[in-house]
């Protein structure tokens, strides 16, 4: 048996529930939305009370291995019913790709889904375009979120169709062009690739004829993921604030339930490092947000709340007051103004920033369930992989070696 196909049948075979967190409203496949040369699938979750036309709509890209199901569970839906925008997931296929990678990376050599207008990414815009056209979308509040080989293609996106989209969250990302075959996507998963931020950005900017101003980016990452390797984190961040012409020196920092958060460019940029954390979409469920399943991990941080904060979604300001982490209620804030996201109320977000674990301001707990490490835990959630953590894994560039030899 090819190494090769040896750990895509380990991975397919990895451990873990996947579960979902739904909201009030209802989710269905559109089966037909346009143009669709990457074959993907449009499921579509509309809230409760479903909203006006004008509504702002979120895209989530699942990861390697990952199905709409599994991220259902990082609790979009929820916050959607509070707030009013719609979810679209697109959603790979096994027929596309083995292990349900999107394909970031291309395709044996063809770029096709890297290009503007071609692939997966004309898939996707068609799925914008969908929303726009039969539900009325608000066109300037289309914002798109991933994890992992889904953050890597939310950066084909905001590369390709940067007009498209007002703002992108990544978890676990790459850079937008770092691989194009096979060798190079492995070797730009771990170790990384390391280049200088004005050739990162020159991809960008050749990925299409805009000129700006480009979409705002929140970049997460676990410290210890040892699939995606961190320093993923500081490319995207570079090839980002090139492109932007930000500083990549941060304007502030500061220690939000308990863990690094810097902002860049006058809020433009963000980054989240998530330290002791391994590769995983991180949630509350202590606080309502989300539940735990394959590559979703209880952290004590609620990524998909200060991503929609971040996107603006909330109903309050898109970057929470300088200095504050976890326990600190601005004075005199309500409910009616922040939306309970500062603890001001007992809704299902209530408590965000008034309430955290304890002892350690929100750190991980080291509860070693399968669902934070597929295959088993060291001393925090995703920190290794058992099994000798198998290296690679191989969750964002193995499938490509496997596409078309079944």
């Amino acid at each position: 048996m090819s190494r090769s196909l040896a750990v895509a049948l380990i991975v397919l075979t990895l451990p873990g529930v996947a579960l979902a967190q739904p909201g009030a409203g209802t989710i269905e496949q559109v089966s037909s939305f346009g143009a669709n040369p990457g074959a993907l699938q449009m499921h579509l979750y509309t809230p409760s009370p479903a909203p006006a036309a004008g509504a702002p709509v979120v895209l989530a890209l699942h990861g390697c291995t990952q199905n709409v199901t599994t991220f259902r569970s990082t609790g979009w839906e929820p916050l959607a019913d509070a707030h009013g925008f719609y979810v679209v997931y697109p959603a790979q296929t096994s027929a596309n790709n083995p292990v349900s990678c999107f394909n970031w990376a291309g395709e044996y050599g063809d770029e096709a889904n890297m290009r503007r207008g071609e692939g997966e990414n004309q898939s996707i815009i068609s799925m914008v375009d969908h929303m726009q056209s039969s539900l009325g979308v608000d066109a300037s509040r289309v914002f798109i979120t991933g994890h992992s080989a889904g953050a890597a293609m939310v950066m084909v996106m905001l590369a390709t169709w940067p007009e498209r989209f007002a703002a992108g969250a990544v978890t676990a990302a790459i850079p937008y062009r770092c691989a194009n075959s096979v060798g190079s996507a492995f070797s730009c998963q771990s170790p990384g690739r390391d280049q200088a931020p004005s050739a990162w950005g020159d991809l960008v900017r050749a990925a299409s004829s805009h000129s700006g101003p480009w979409p705002r980016l929140s970049i997460w990452h676990g410290t210890s993921d040892g699939i995606v390797a961190p320093m993923n984190q500081t490319e995207v961040l570079e090839q980002w604030t090139d492109l932007t012409g930000a500083s990549a020196t941060p304007d502030a920092t500061e220690m939000v339930d308990g863990y690094p958060h810097a902002t860049f460019g006058g809020g433009r940029i963000e980054t989240w490092e998530i330290t002791g954390a391994g590769h995983a979409t991180f949630v509350d469920p202590d606080n309502g947000c989300g539940m735990t399943a394959s590559y979703v991990t209880d952290a004590n941080i609620c990524s998909t709340s200060y991503q929609a904060r971040f996107f603006g979604l909330m109903g309050g300001p898109t970057m929470p007051p300088p200095g504050t982490d976890a326990g600190v209620v601005p004075p005199g804030t309500d409910a009616g103004t922040w939306g309970g996201m500062w603890g001001s109320d007992a809704g299902s977000w209530g408590g965000m920033w008034g309430t955290d674990a304890g002892p350690g301001g929100g750190n991980p707990p080291a509860d070693g369930g399968a669902h934070d490490c597929p295959g088993g835990c060291a001393a925090a959630p995703g920190r290794g992989l058992g099994a000798g953590r198998l290296g690679l894994l191989a969750l964002l560039g193995l499938a490509l070696a496997l596409r078309r030899r079944r």
